[in-house]
Protein backbone atom coordinates (compact mmCIF):
# COMPACT_ATOMS: atom_id res chain seq x y z
CA UNK A 1 0.00 0.00 0.00
CA UNK A 2 1.05 3.54 -0.72
CA UNK A 3 2.45 4.77 2.39
CA UNK A 4 1.01 8.40 1.45
CA UNK A 5 -2.43 6.99 1.58
CA UNK A 6 -5.01 6.45 4.08
CA UNK A 7 -7.25 2.96 3.12
CA UNK A 8 -10.69 2.62 4.99
CA UNK A 9 -13.55 1.35 4.41
CA UNK A 10 -16.35 3.52 3.28
CA UNK A 11 -19.03 2.19 5.73
CA UNK A 12 -17.13 2.82 8.89
CA UNK A 13 -16.73 6.48 7.79
CA UNK A 14 -20.58 6.63 5.70
CA UNK A 15 -22.55 8.36 8.62
CA UNK A 16 -19.37 10.97 9.04
CA UNK A 17 -19.62 12.00 5.53
CA UNK A 18 -23.20 12.57 5.49
CA UNK A 19 -22.53 14.85 8.86
CA UNK A 20 -20.13 16.64 7.25
CA UNK A 21 -21.91 17.16 3.50
CA UNK A 22 -19.64 15.44 1.36
CA UNK A 23 -21.16 12.82 -1.04
CA UNK A 24 -19.18 9.69 -2.48
CA UNK A 25 -20.73 8.02 -5.49
CA UNK A 26 -18.35 4.67 -6.59
CA UNK A 27 -17.90 4.84 -9.97
CA UNK A 28 -18.00 0.61 -11.14
CA UNK A 29 -20.15 -0.59 -8.40
CA UNK A 30 -22.46 0.22 -5.39
CA UNK A 31 -21.58 2.27 -2.79
CA UNK A 32 -22.85 -0.02 -0.05
CA UNK A 33 -20.96 -2.70 -0.97
CA UNK A 34 -19.24 -4.02 1.96
CA UNK A 35 -15.84 -3.85 -0.03
CA UNK A 36 -15.88 -0.36 -1.12
CA UNK A 37 -12.98 1.11 -0.18
CA UNK A 38 -11.45 4.83 0.17
CA UNK A 39 -7.95 5.84 -0.42
CA UNK A 40 -7.37 9.37 0.79
CA UNK A 41 -4.05 11.64 0.71
CA UNK A 42 -2.47 12.12 4.67
CA UNK A 43 -3.06 15.94 3.88
CA UNK A 44 -6.51 15.68 3.24
CA UNK A 45 -8.79 18.25 3.34
CA UNK A 46 -12.35 18.02 1.88
CA UNK A 47 -15.09 20.76 2.81
CA UNK A 48 -19.09 19.92 3.75
CA UNK A 49 -20.98 20.36 0.29
CA UNK A 50 -18.53 18.20 -2.27
CA UNK A 51 -19.22 15.28 -4.24
CA UNK A 52 -16.97 12.58 -5.67
CA UNK A 53 -17.49 9.90 -8.15
CA UNK A 54 -14.50 8.00 -8.10
CA UNK A 55 -13.71 4.52 -8.17
CA UNK A 56 -12.66 5.60 -4.82
CA UNK A 57 -9.94 7.77 -4.50
CA UNK A 58 -10.36 11.16 -2.88
CA UNK A 59 -8.39 14.78 -2.33
CA UNK A 60 -8.71 17.99 -0.95
CA UNK A 61 -11.68 19.50 -2.46
CA UNK A 62 -12.97 23.01 -1.24
CA UNK A 63 -16.80 23.82 -0.86
CA UNK A 64 -19.73 23.14 -3.38
CA UNK A 65 -17.26 21.77 -5.75
CA UNK A 66 -17.65 18.55 -7.52
CA UNK A 67 -15.83 15.90 -9.71
CA UNK A 68 -16.78 13.43 -12.18
CA UNK A 69 -13.46 11.62 -12.92
CA UNK A 70 -10.43 10.62 -10.31
CA UNK A 71 -7.86 12.58 -10.26
CA UNK A 72 -4.43 12.22 -8.53
CA UNK A 73 -4.58 11.63 -4.46
CA UNK A 74 -2.35 15.32 -4.35
CA UNK A 75 -4.55 16.70 -6.55
CA UNK A 76 -5.82 20.33 -4.77
CA UNK A 77 -9.22 22.01 -5.41
CA UNK A 78 -10.79 25.32 -4.57
CA UNK A 79 -14.64 25.91 -4.23
CA UNK A 80 -16.90 26.15 -6.84
CA UNK A 81 -15.11 23.59 -9.06
CA UNK A 82 -16.66 21.75 -11.74
CA UNK A 83 -15.37 18.97 -13.27
CA UNK A 84 -16.50 16.67 -15.91
CA UNK A 85 -16.02 13.18 -17.04
CA UNK A 86 -13.07 11.09 -18.35
CA UNK A 87 -10.69 14.02 -17.01
CA UNK A 88 -7.10 12.39 -16.17
CA UNK A 89 -3.56 12.84 -15.26
CA UNK A 90 -0.63 12.35 -17.13
CA UNK A 91 1.45 9.27 -16.02
CA UNK A 92 5.18 9.41 -14.99
CA UNK A 93 7.47 11.50 -17.40
CA UNK A 94 10.37 10.17 -18.92
CA UNK A 95 14.14 11.39 -19.38
CA UNK A 96 14.13 12.35 -22.89
CA UNK A 97 17.97 13.96 -22.06
CA UNK A 98 19.25 10.25 -20.74
CA UNK A 99 20.11 7.80 -23.17
CA UNK A 100 16.85 5.86 -22.93
CA UNK A 101 13.66 7.02 -21.89
CA UNK A 102 13.20 3.39 -20.87
CA UNK A 103 12.27 3.18 -16.79
CA UNK A 104 14.96 0.34 -16.27
CA UNK A 105 17.42 3.35 -15.81
CA UNK A 106 15.44 4.75 -13.18
CA UNK A 107 12.86 2.49 -11.77
CA UNK A 108 13.05 -1.19 -12.20
CA UNK A 109 9.46 -1.54 -10.67
CA UNK A 110 7.73 0.03 -13.83
CA UNK A 111 7.17 -2.94 -15.17
CA UNK A 112 7.63 -6.61 -13.66
CA UNK A 113 10.14 -7.57 -16.87
CA UNK A 114 12.39 -4.74 -15.85
CA UNK A 115 12.59 -6.61 -11.65
CA UNK A 116 12.69 -9.89 -13.58
CA UNK A 117 15.54 -9.26 -15.45
CA UNK A 118 17.45 -8.06 -12.48
CA UNK A 119 16.67 -11.04 -10.60
CA UNK A 120 17.78 -13.25 -13.55
CA UNK A 121 21.24 -11.62 -14.41
CA UNK A 122 24.18 -12.44 -12.58
CA UNK A 123 25.15 -8.87 -12.54
CA UNK A 124 21.72 -8.04 -10.83
CA UNK A 125 23.14 -7.59 -7.36
CA UNK A 126 25.15 -5.13 -8.97
CA UNK A 127 22.78 -2.96 -10.80
CA UNK A 128 22.03 0.30 -9.15
CA UNK A 129 19.50 2.62 -10.77
CA UNK A 130 19.76 5.98 -11.01
CA UNK A 131 17.14 8.72 -9.04
CA UNK A 132 14.41 10.58 -11.44
CA UNK A 133 12.68 13.10 -10.45
CA UNK A 134 9.46 12.85 -12.73
CA UNK A 135 7.17 14.70 -10.67
CA UNK A 136 5.31 11.27 -10.47
CA UNK A 137 3.45 13.27 -7.36
CA UNK A 138 3.42 16.69 -8.26
CA UNK A 139 -0.06 17.94 -7.04
CA UNK A 140 -2.19 19.83 -10.04
CA UNK A 141 -3.48 22.81 -8.03
CA UNK A 142 -6.40 24.41 -8.89
CA UNK A 143 -8.08 27.75 -7.60
CA UNK A 144 -11.55 28.31 -7.56
CA UNK A 145 -14.32 28.27 -10.00
CA UNK A 146 -12.74 26.26 -12.59
CA UNK A 147 -14.54 24.16 -14.88
CA UNK A 148 -12.75 20.96 -16.90
CA UNK A 149 -14.91 19.56 -19.71
CA UNK A 150 -14.87 15.86 -20.89
CA UNK A 151 -11.48 13.87 -21.75
CA UNK A 152 -8.71 16.95 -20.85
CA UNK A 153 -5.23 15.48 -19.60
CA UNK A 154 -3.60 17.74 -17.14
CA UNK A 155 0.63 17.02 -16.44
CA UNK A 156 0.98 16.70 -12.86
CA UNK A 157 2.26 19.71 -10.95
CA UNK A 158 0.83 22.21 -12.49
CA UNK A 159 -1.68 25.40 -11.52
CA UNK A 160 -4.95 26.70 -13.19
CA UNK A 161 -6.06 29.72 -11.83
CA UNK A 162 -9.48 31.02 -10.24
CA UNK A 163 -12.07 31.10 -13.17
CA UNK A 164 -10.23 28.85 -15.63
CA UNK A 165 -12.09 27.38 -18.23
CA UNK A 166 -10.40 23.93 -20.29
CA UNK A 167 -12.24 23.13 -23.26
CA UNK A 168 -13.10 19.31 -23.90
CA UNK A 169 -10.24 17.03 -24.79
CA UNK A 170 -7.49 19.74 -24.70
CA UNK A 171 -4.25 18.61 -23.22
CA UNK A 172 -2.67 20.90 -20.54
CA UNK A 173 0.59 21.07 -19.89
CA UNK A 174 1.06 24.29 -18.78
CA UNK A 175 0.11 26.58 -15.89
CA UNK A 176 -3.70 28.21 -16.75
CA UNK A 177 -3.83 31.90 -15.82
CA UNK A 178 -6.65 33.14 -14.08
CA UNK A 179 -10.25 33.50 -16.13
CA UNK A 180 -8.32 32.27 -19.13
CA UNK A 181 -10.58 29.58 -21.37
CA UNK A 182 -7.61 27.37 -23.18
CA UNK A 183 -8.37 24.47 -25.39
CA UNK A 184 -6.40 22.35 -28.10
CA UNK A 185 -3.40 19.75 -28.03
CA UNK A 186 -1.51 21.56 -26.64
CA UNK A 187 -3.94 23.43 -24.76
CA UNK A 188 -3.14 27.24 -25.05
CA UNK A 189 -5.53 30.59 -24.39
CA UNK A 190 -8.63 31.09 -27.01
CA UNK A 191 -10.41 34.02 -24.83
CA UNK A 192 -10.60 35.52 -21.65
CA UNK A 193 -13.86 34.98 -20.03
CA UNK A 194 -13.87 39.01 -18.61
CA UNK A 195 -11.93 42.31 -19.55
CA UNK A 196 -8.77 43.09 -17.26
CA UNK A 197 -11.01 45.31 -14.79
CA UNK A 198 -13.94 42.77 -13.73
CA UNK A 199 -11.22 40.08 -13.41
CA UNK A 200 -9.38 42.16 -10.91
CA UNK A 201 -12.35 42.97 -9.57
CA UNK A 202 -13.17 39.62 -8.80
CA UNK A 203 -10.32 38.79 -7.58
CA UNK A 204 -10.68 41.46 -5.00
CA UNK A 205 -14.00 40.47 -4.12
CA UNK A 206 -13.26 36.71 -3.78
CA UNK A 207 -16.57 35.87 -3.75
CA UNK A 208 -15.67 32.17 -3.05
CA UNK A 209 -15.33 32.99 0.05
CA UNK A 210 -18.96 33.20 0.68
CA UNK A 211 -22.03 30.52 0.72
CA UNK A 212 -23.73 31.19 -2.66
CA UNK A 213 -27.13 30.87 -0.47
CA UNK A 214 -25.81 34.97 0.81
CA UNK A 215 -25.98 35.68 -2.90
CA UNK A 216 -30.18 36.12 -3.08
CA UNK A 217 -31.27 38.61 -4.87
CA UNK A 218 -27.94 38.87 -7.12
CA UNK A 219 -27.75 38.33 -10.81
CA UNK A 220 -25.35 36.01 -11.53
CA UNK A 221 -25.13 36.72 -15.41
CA UNK A 222 -24.59 40.30 -14.74
CA UNK A 223 -21.26 40.59 -13.40
CA UNK A 224 -21.19 43.72 -12.21
CA UNK A 225 -24.31 44.20 -10.80
CA UNK A 226 -23.63 41.07 -9.07
CA UNK A 227 -20.22 42.29 -7.41
CA UNK A 228 -21.69 45.55 -6.88
CA UNK A 229 -24.81 43.63 -5.02
CA UNK A 230 -21.91 41.82 -3.26
CA UNK A 231 -19.55 44.76 -2.05
CA UNK A 232 -22.71 46.33 -0.68
CA UNK A 233 -23.75 43.53 1.93
CA UNK A 234 -19.95 43.12 2.23
CA UNK A 235 -19.17 46.41 3.23
CA UNK A 236 -22.54 46.30 5.46
CA UNK A 237 -21.90 43.39 7.44
CA UNK A 238 -24.49 41.59 5.59
CA UNK A 239 -22.94 38.92 4.65
CA UNK A 240 -19.75 36.77 6.95
CA UNK A 241 -16.98 34.73 4.85
CA UNK A 242 -18.20 30.71 5.26
CA UNK A 243 -15.50 29.25 6.87
CA UNK A 244 -16.69 25.56 7.57
CA UNK A 245 -14.26 22.88 9.29
CA UNK A 246 -12.84 20.76 6.87
CA UNK A 247 -12.47 16.92 6.68
CA UNK A 248 -9.04 16.10 8.13
CA UNK A 249 -7.07 12.81 8.89
CA UNK A 250 -6.95 13.88 12.67
CA UNK A 251 -11.16 14.16 12.05
CA UNK A 252 -11.24 10.61 10.33
CA UNK A 253 -9.33 8.89 13.49
CA UNK A 254 -11.57 11.29 16.08
CA UNK A 255 -14.54 9.46 14.13
CA UNK A 256 -12.97 5.57 14.36
CA UNK A 257 -11.54 5.65 18.06
CA UNK A 258 -15.07 7.25 18.98
CA UNK A 259 -16.82 4.75 17.35
CA UNK A 260 -15.17 1.74 18.72
CA UNK A 261 -15.01 3.44 21.97
CA UNK A 262 -19.13 3.06 21.87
Amino acid sequence: MDARLLSLNYNLVKELFAQRRISWFRRGGPVDDAGAVLELPLSVRIEPYTLFITAGGLWSMGAFSYSQSSLPPETEMGRYCSISNAVTAFNSEHPVEWVSVSPFSYDPDAAPIFRQAIEDSPLGARYRPRRYDDRAHAPIRMGHDVWIGQHVQLKKGISIGNGAVIAAGAVVTKDVEPYAIVGGVPARRLRMRFDEETVERLERVRWWDYNFTEFYGLDPARPERFLDGLEERIAGGKVRPYRPEPLTLRTIRDWLDGSRQG
